[in-house]
């Protein structure tokens, strides 16, 4: 009796210092771990991390967006869990000891020309953008607030939406992509 009260103590006392909407069962592999998730219109991102806390890893997101998650789960695997997740909000995931996530081209990014090929050497990295935006026809808006030192970059024939997300990553930038409006590049927040 006294060995059960000493596992339930501390299962007691870990599901109470968790987020009310998740919960895990440990497990020695972490995608093994059972949680138990309710979330409505919340950010993926925030959904994400809190999965990866309750599993004992670390998220790691890539820039780039991701839709707003609506999901109740209950006592499934955290690699099921992370499934639905990233089919809701559109963004692969993998376990390399962290966990990564990486958001997926949008339904109307995915318009974007599939490869795009330029090369800037010493140019402001609004510069970079215009280059991008006029190397795949399309018009873009570039909101104030990027680093203002100069930037080389040289692409021959890249994914087009690896290259955006490299930018932003390390220009600490997002972009969005609107067959419409165009391409749009903001200040990270």
């Amino acid at each position: 009796m006294n060995a059960l009260i000493l596992i339930l103590v501390p299962l007691l006392v870990s599901l109470i210092a968790l987020p009310v909407d998740v919960r895990a069962a440990a497990a020695a592999d972490p995608l093994e771990a059972r949680v138990t998730i309710a979330f409505s219109q919340a950010s993926a991102a925030g959904v994400i991390g809190s999965l990866a806390a309750a599993a004992g890893v670390k998220a790691e997101i890539a820039v780039g967006s991701m839709r707003p998650v609506t999901i109740t789960l209950t006592n499934v695997k955290l690699g099921t869990a992370l499934n639905a997740v990233c089919e809701n909000a559109l963004c692969s995931w993998r376990l390399s000891g962290s966990l990564l996530v990486t958001p997926l081209p949008s339904e109307s990014s995915a318009l974007l020309p599939p490869r795009v090929s330029f090369e800037l050497w010493d140019v402001s990295p609004t510069d970079v953008f215009r280059a991008l935006a006029s190397a795949i026809g399309a018009a873009v808006t570039i909101e104030p607030g990027l680093p203002s030192d100069p930037v080389s970059f040289n692409f021959k024939n890249a994914p087009t939406p690896e290259v955006l997300n490299m930018l932003c990553n390390m220009l600490q930038c997002s972009w969005d992509f609107d067959p419409a409006r165009g391409l749009r590049v903001m200040q990270k927040r």
